[in-house]
């Protein structure tokens, strides 16, 4: 039996993009009887294109100066004017000019039969992220992109697969990962400070309507996932952390899941308030339920809540409990309980 076959017998696999209402069930590759994980040889110097020079993208390039090691070798985006920044500030290190890549929005193809690079990294509107990896790994290049990987299951398996057939690193970029206080807990979970770990909680919660209206940046695109997606679209900044502390995959994994959204109301109120009464945003329809609640059961018993509002007036908050039976950590604000 194939993990594909596996996966039918519980439903829906929990991958990499939005949790949809509905029960999943999911299992890694060592549980049946799989190969071990890739590794790939270090790379000392390693050389990167970067396709995607917007908000995150150029905070990325910017990071990925400072960084002993990595030369940014190419660097891709629809607007030249983008790319025109990436050379500046790449040259302004002492690095030599990248190779550009500016001929509309598939010119990524062009870069990675192109350039002689390890690592193509991306971070562009959600629908490019599984078609800029699939041509990187296909030309024999490593991969990395920002959240959510991808949409679809289908996307997700042809991730799967294509990492495997062409032994190539696919990389979701989670930086809550790695977060002051997602380190500490990880930490003092490692040290059995809370005991033995029963449940957890995570989340996004983010009130991103004046962003998704935006006539510029994420305004361009993402207030669209909201007219054909009800779920949870952007999970893993909450679910990772706790993931890593409840050993997911390694040691445990998810086995299936409930998931639910309400109603959707928050995205037309604000269209209704902000917006001139011709503006065609009123007339849009949305799917998306404003809140989603999912509850991950695991393979050895224990519970994880994982909960998406980006649509409502609230404070931020990616929640961040892990409860032992010792005590607690719960996050926003930062408490302890031992």
């Amino acid at each position: 039996m194939d993990r594909r076959d596996f996966l039918k017998l519980g439903g829906t696999a929990i991958a990499a993009g939005a949790l949809t209402p509905r029960s999943v069930a999911a299992a890694t590759p060592q549980a049946q009887g799989g190969a071990a994980p890739f590794a790939a040889p270090p790379i000392p110097n390693v050389r990167i294109a970067y396709v995607g020079i917007g908000g995150q993208g150029s905070s990325h390039v910017e990071n990925l100066l400072r960084i002993p090691g990595c030369r940014i070798a190419a660097v891709c985006d629809i607007r030249p004017e983008r790319t025109d920044w990436a050379t500046t500030a790449i040259t302004a290190k002492g690095h030599p000019a990248p190779a550009v890549y500016t001929r509309g929005p598939r010119d990524f193809e062009r870069l990675c039969e192109t350039e002689d690079v390890d690592l193509v990294y991306n971070a562009t509107p959600w629908e490019w992220h599984v078609p800029i990896m699939l041509a990187a790994m296909k030309n024999g290049k490593h991969t990395a992109t920002e959240v959510p990987a991808a949409m679809t299951l289908d996307d997700c398996w042809a991730l799967v697969d294509a990492a495997e057939q062409h032994r190539k690193h696919c990389v979701l970029m989670e930086n809550c990962n790695y977060d002051r206080p997602e380190m500490m807990v990880y930490n003092m979970v490692r040290q059995g400070v809370f005991g033995e770990l029963l449940h957890a909680e995570g989340g996004y919660l983010h009130d991103l309507r004046a962003i998704k209206f935006a006539d510029e940046g994420e305004g361009l695109w993402r207030r669209e996932w909201a007219k054909k997606v009800n779920g949870n679209l952007y999970p893993t900044h909450g679910l990772g952390p706790v993931a890593n502390c409840l050993d997911i995959n390694r040691g445990d994994r998810f086995d299936y899941l409930v998931s639910m959204s309400g109603p959707s109301r928050g995205l037309q109120a604000w269209a209704a308030e902000h917006t001139p009464p011709d503006s065609p945003k009123r007339r849009e329809h949305y799917v998306l339920g404003d809140v989603n609640a999912s509850l991950i059961k695991t393979a050895r018993g224990r519970t994880i809540l994982v909960e998406h509002c980006t649509n409502l007036p609230r404070p931020y908050s990616r929640i961040h409990l892990v409860q032992g039976t010792r005590g607690l950590f719960q996050g926003y604000p930062d408490r302890v309980y031992i």
